[in-house]
């Protein structure tokens, strides 16, 4: 029996396959594939198409649409009696990776309608980009941008008939200048291989174009920045990959590539950060003054080490102990970090604000924190990373149009390796620890005390030299002014992700059929 309808949404399939040499029914039906065997041991399995990534006949063709049938001179030499499915599965630790099914059938229209009807419903995913602009950065990390392209991502991408243009990275700010002045009118998303700092660089392109294009002024510490059209993806392939890691639970390069391919997005927030003149940067995970802010300045000369540098970088620094003076003003949420759900899928606190349904009178707490501190966080998500597999503030939501100030003061050498112990911890966090505060803000303000006036940032460099003040390391680059604004601009950037399920199912891989 067999109902085809021109809509796929809407098409009934009903036949037999032989899958690995067993008889199977198969039924498609309202974007769900099932097959089962039909005689004992009887197993069944389920597939929504959502999952699926591509369908081809088993040598590698695609069906012939009318307008290539008119331009070929002769016809096709074989009919397939057999289909290959491209498919996605998730498994351990968040990891999705891809899989393939053959069903093979001894007439080969009803394997062409199959074949028809599974690529039309696939297209009508109206989320599933078709044509990116990818960067790739060569220097990340360690330095293995191209060979990811290569082995890795460019091969699913093909399978899934994704068009792709490549731009290979020469120097730092080269992704900003070309999203600022190129022509994006063809391109349905702009994906990145590289760590946090390329990400970095593509939603600070996009966002501050799409400023540009509707005259907002982004030096305004007031100003309420727009969407992008384009959405966001992120293939991991640097140091540490933050944003990676707390965006798909994992840093494994094809669950990245398979969570671009569905199309299925979800907003994050950006943070802006402005001293008393310009927008100096926008950041999407961590704003850090003090010890990280040490470390990523002191680790610049020694780039030769490679990842090593921060390491070696961040030892004289908890050696050193230094502490700075300072001040943070804050409009705090009555909802402390620990308090809170973890952020997964479905979050109901990230679609909450999505939907702008928190009224502002929820957040109307100013703190005024002085003291002398071993650092000064302001992160954006949960920074959670291979080292580090809980993060900063476990409790971090990604689209709440808030950030976690984690202040952590001036204490003993002890205490601070007390702290640096926590974070590499599966199950503890810093929220505990007496000489750490941790608060949930929409906005704040730090600065250095004494207060400086410095009219550049040649002087500042030199103040800075003189007077023992740190830098601001901003989703791991150098921010010399220590006198900022941060502020949480909600859900400002569309990612691909499908995040991290709370409680998954078991592993769904059909291959052992």
């Amino acid at each position: 029996m067999q109902d085809t309808d021109n809509d796929s949404s809407g098409a009934v399939l009903l036949n037999t396959f032989v899958i690995k040499k067993k008889r199977c029914r198969v039924y498609f039906h309202r974007g769900t594939l099932i097959w089962e065997t039909e005689r004992p041991p009887y197993t069944r399995w389920t597939l929504p198409l959502t999952d699926a990534l591509a369908a081809r006949f088993a040598d590698g063709s695609v069906p012939i649409s009318p307008e290539s049938k008119e331009k070929q001179s002769s016809p096709p030499t074989s009919s397939p009696t057999s289909f290959v499915l491209h498919y996605a599965a998730q498994g351990p630790k968040n990891k999705w990776s891809h899989h393939t099914v053959t069903m093979s059938h001894t007439e080969p229209r009803q394997v062409a309608s199959w074949v028809k009807t599974i690529r039309n419903y696939l297209k009508n995913i109206s989320q599933r980009p078709r044509k990116i602009l990818i960067f790739v950065n060569p220097y990340g990390g360690k330095k293995k941008g191209l060979k990811i392209w290569e082995k890795e991502v460019q091969p699913l991408l093909k399978i899934a008939e994704i068009e792709s243009r490549v731009i290979v990275t020469e120097r730092a700010g080269h992704v900003r200048d070309t999203l600022l002045t190129t022509n994006l009118d063809d391109i349905q998303a702009v994906v990145c291989i590289g760590g946090d700092g390329t990400f970095a660089e593509v939603f600070n392109g996009l966002v501050l174009r799409t400023a540009k294009d509707h005259r907002i002024d982004p030096n305004d510490s007031n100003a309420n920045f727009l969407v992008p059209s384009l959405p966001v993806g992120v293939i991991p392939s640097g140091s540490t990959d933050t944003l990676a890691y707390s965006l798909h639970g994992t840093t494994d390069v094809e669950t990245a590539v398979i969570h671009i391919i569905f199309g299925d997005t979800t907003g994050l927030d950006l943070s802006s950060v402005h001293n008393n003149r310009s927008l100096l940067r926008l950041y999407a995970s961590v704003l850090s003054y003090g010890y990280l802010g040490d470390v990523i300045r002191d680790s610049e000369k020694f780039r030769w080490m490679g990842p090593q540098r921060y390491d070696y970088s961040g030892f004289k620094k908890l050696m050193a102990n230094k502490g700075y003076d300072g001040e943070i003003e804050l409009l705090s949420d009555p909802c402390h970090p620990a308090a809170s759900t973890r952020c997964m899928q479905n979050c109901t606190r990230c679609i909450q604000h999505m939907h702008n349904s928190v009224p502002d009178k929820e957040i109307t707490r100013k703190l005024i924190v002085r003291g002398k501190f071993f650092m000064v966080n302001g992160a954006n998500v949960s920074c959670a990373c291979s080292r580090s597999p809980l993060g900063f503030s476990p409790h971090c939501h990604i689209g709440d149009g808030c950030v976690d100030v984690i202040l952590v003061r001036h204490t003993s050498f002890i205490n601070n390796l007390r702290m640096l112990l926590r974070l590499s911890s599966k199950n503890k966090t810093l929220y505990d620890l007496p000489f750490v505060e941790v608060y949930r803000a929409r906005e704040f303000t730090f600065r250095a005390l004494p207060t400086l006036h410095l009219q550049s940032e040649n002087e500042i460099t030199a103040s800075h030299l003189l007077s023992g003040l740190s830098v601001w390391n901003c989703d791991g680059e150098v921010i010399q002014d220590p006198n900022v604004k941060i502020r949480v601009h909600c859900q400002l950037l569309k990612v691909y992700t499908r995040r991290v399920q709370e409680n998954p199912d078991e592993p769904s891989c059909f291959c052992s059929l």
